[in-house]
């Protein structure tokens, strides 16, 4: 049966991304899913979230905002800026992070993990410290919440 789930309806999550403001709409508790995740994502203005990887696939299409995404490590590291109607995919077990580009406007982005019925599946595994969200925020001079 169809689910109809409205993003003021589920928490927003502060903590299971540093520097980001989520909100998942759509999994096994919110929509029964056994094998996709969905979310919504804000990344406030200045801020950036710590590089990680997922057991699973991921991918995301930009509503608003211009963004550095920052994928890879070592010799296979790049970035990329993106705007809005950007779609990204990014396979299991890749290095991905995001930058907002902008210190005045948040960004704003709809993601997916494939294959997965809840965040905790996905199996998310930071390469960075959050110390490099709070040192990027505070060069910024952003407060840190």
């Amino acid at each position: 049966m169809a689910k109809f789930i409205r993003n003021t309806d589920v928490p927003q999550d502060t903590k299971y991304e540093r520097g980001l403001k989520i909100e998942f709409g759509i999994n096994d508790a919110t929509a029964g899913s056994t094998d996709i995740t969905m979310g919504h994502t804000i990344i406030p203005a200045g801020s950036r979230n710590q590089r990680h990887y997922h057991a699973c696939n991921a991918c995301m299409y930009i509503i608003r905002g211009q963004l550095k995404v920052l994928i890879g490590d070592g010799d296979t590291y790049y970035e990329k800026e993106v705007g809005p109607g950007t779609f990204v995919y990014v396979p299991k077990g890749e290095i991905h992070g995001l930058i907002n580009l902008s210190d005045t406007e948040d960004a704003e982005l709809v993601f997916a993990y494939a294959g997965v019925p809840n965040k905790e599946a996905a199996c998310t595994t930071f390469v960075d410290s959050v110390d490099v969200v709070e040192r990027h925020l505070a060069a910024k001079g952003i407060k840190v919440e």
